[in-house]
């Protein structure tokens, strides 16, 4: 039970004798020496996990770490399972997704800001973004760091997570935790008209100098995302800046013709062909 045993100690446990002890991701999230909550034992060829603290649910903590669904032990590394999982709820699952946004730092000065200063990124950083220097990152089973993002108003989680040289991962970068469908992260106030985009990165990049006006910027996080999007009260104009492939534009028309039904005036910024707005400023060399 090897990858177990790896897991555990990515968490900062022990694992002897096929047994494990790790502080619990929910609610130990401080993750200091002294803090052992989570148990791990083997039983009839499946993972047991058992928070003594507070009882954390075991799909609880598989939502926290972004596990997949219970597999058998032969398909673990790094998927868990576990006897008779216990059902979850939405509910449950912004818990934690609170739990890790109070725990975040403010951007400012940290590894994320470096990274989005390094695609290019000049404006102000909201107060919706913040910073985790020790996240962790199941399908590699380690802490990293990460930019984390508040999804409004739904209580939602987004997740970039980073290397040790603020840039983004390879692979499995981008999570979400929590409910998100519906939400945005909402990058920026204005008057005048709401931008909608998929990518955090893409409204930041609209931010710096790419728009006129005074405008409220707000990401989406994904085509799903902005098919589905809850349309505020206030505004009437609507900008959505689409990426430039198949998918994007489908949401950007799904999201317009929606919009339109309501009463909303609705323009498409279309980035182009093959690329976003983040890639048509990093082409600029950054805002200007």
């Amino acid at each position: 039970m090897s990858d177990i045993s790896s897991v555990v100690r990515a968490l900062g446990g022990y694992w002897k004798n096929g047994q494990g002890q790790a502080p619990c991701p929910i609610c130990q999230p401080e993750q200091r020496p002294d803090q052992n909550a989570l148990s791990f034992n083997i039983k009839e060829g499946k993972l047991l996990l058992h928070c003594f603290k507070s009882g954390c649910e075991f799909t609880d903590l598989l939502d926290v770490l972004q596990f997949s669904e219970p597999e058998t032990c032969e398909n673990l590394k790094p998927r868990w399972c576990e006897v008779g999982a216990p059902s979850f709820t939405a509910s449950d699952n912004v818990k934690r997704a609170r739990a890790i946004w109070r725990n975040a730092r403010p951007i400012k000065g940290t590894l994320a800001e470096s990274y989005l200063r390094n695609r290019g990124i000049t404006c102000d950083l909201p107060s919706s973004l913040r910073f985790m220097p020790n996240l962790f990152h199941a399908p590699s089973a380690q802490h990293l760091p990460a930019m984390v993002a508040n999804v409004q108003p739904v209580g939602g989680l987004h997740r970039t997570f980073l290397n040790g040289q603020g840039g983004r991962l390879v692979c499995s970068a981008k999570m979400m935790l929590g409910s998100c469908a519906g939400g945005a992260v909402r990058l920026s106030d204005g008057r005048d008209k709401l931008v909608v985009c998929e990518g955090i990165e893409t409204g930041l990049s609209l931010m710096s100098g790419m728009l006129s006006g005074s405008s409220v910027v707000w990401s989406c996080l994904s085509t799903s995302g902005m098919k589905s999007l809850r349309l505020p009260q206030g505004f009437r104009k609507l900008v959505i800046a689409t990426d430039g492939d198949p998918a994007g534009g489908n949401a950007g028309q799904v999201l317009m013709r929606r919009a339109m039904a309501l009463g909303w005036e609705v323009s498409i910024l279309p980035a182009p062909c093959g690329k976003d707005w983040n890639d048509v400023l990093m082409l600029r060399g950054g805002a200007q």
